[in-house]
């Protein structure tokens, strides 16, 4: 990976865009979040939850505070440092958690009858050490909070000439792409399915409730990229270990070639999914990620840079659309309980 690979990705990470006053969501009847008591558990754990949803960005955490847990904005979530000692020698100079001094943030919300720990993670597989802490953290959480369903969710390069900004990836896989600083590893290449969908999970997701949702805020996505109202897709996530992107004539990253079923490609997903294959009762698992940046016609200089803007003045607001479909697998769980 070279320096400015990294300066690239420490950006998206820590990049905070001013904080977008969000038009109402029309939620169904009974199913709006809230945001609930928050407090750690003995010993400094997380408190059991249904659900725990992981996110990864700065941008990302403000925008799901908005949507999931209304009136508790992220830089006033609860700070989370359970056993530091152990992940801080797995650190580098360049993770945001070493210079945090902590493992990430979480707030507490409910949709419908459900509890929800919204988690926002300070570990990054790109920015870690080698020993993949990311993964250890997620298998950490999910034994703390006892959740039945995993979700992890966030931004995303979109993949494919059909999808446009705002866009969101329901993933059906979750498939690692590292060829960089994390290869040679048995899990460096795998592939790991999601769980398969409820019947009241599509039904959120297919009906007209997610696109009403979706459209409060669609409109404010420039029509250049986003020429029409963000829909659901199902294809795979794959993630990489550098800043990958999807192009169409397949350079210099040959993502189709790699995964034709890929839809986004992002950083962070690979790492959930092994962390909590290693667990005795393993919980469902889910991805849900957002196209912030547009697929790229070529990998030129221009494109990337055209990119990176569009990222950082849209990023938080297409996030909008993974935090909704995020939702939607949540209400769609039926009945309430831990699985």
């Amino acid at each position: 990976m070279t320096a400015v690979d990294m300066t690239r990705i420490l950006r998206r990470i820590t990049y905070l865009p001013e904080r977008a006053e969000l038009a109402e969501i029309p939620w169904p009847a009974g199913l709006a979040p809230r945001e609930t008591a928050t407090a750690l558990a003995a010993g400094g754990s997380l408190p059991l939850a249904d659900v725990l949803v992981i996110t990864w960005t700065a941008a990302e955490a403000q925008t799901l505070a908005d949507v999931l847990t209304p009136g508790a904005p992220w830089k006033s979530w609860t700070h989370y440092a359970k056993d530091f000692a152990a992940y801080e020698t797995q650190l580098t100079s360049r993770s945001p958690a070493k210079e945090a001094r902590r493992l990430g943030e979480f707030h507490m919300a409910a949709i419908g009858d459900h509890t929800v720990c919204c988690y926002h993670s300070q570990l990054h597989p790109a920015t870690d050490g080698p020993t993949l802490p990311a993964a250890q953290l997620a298998a950490q959480i999910a034994g703390d909070t006892g959740a039945g369903l995993v979700i992890t969710t966030g931004t995303a390069g979109g993949a494919g000439t059909d999808v446009v900004l705002g866009d969101l990836n329901v993933a059906t896989a979750i498939h690692a792409d590292c060829t960089t600083r994390l290869k040679g590893h048995p899990w460096s290449n795998e592939e790991w399915a999601t769980t398969a969908l409820t019947a009241g999970q599509q039904e959120m997701l297919g009906s007209g409730v997610l696109p009403a949702l979706l459209a409060a805020n669609a409109g404010r996505l420039p029509a250049e990229y986003a020429p029409r109202p963000p829909q659901a897709w199902y294809g795979h996530t794959v993630g990489t270990d550098l800043f990958a992107y999807w192009t169409a004539n397949g350079e210099p990253f040959a993502l189709s070639a790699y995964d034709p079923a890929i839809k986004t490609v992002e950083m962070d997903d690979f790492a959930i999914a092994l962390g909590i294959s290693t667990m005795d009762t393993p919980p469902r698992l889910s991805s849900v990620r957002n196209a912030s940046d547009p697929p790229l016609a070529t990998g030129s200089k221009a494109n990337l840079k055209l990119a990176e803007e569009i990222y950082e003045k849209w990023g938080g607001l297409t996030t909008v659309s993974s935090a909704i479909g995020t939702w939607a697998l949540i209400a769609g769980l039926v009945p309430a309980t831990r699985f």
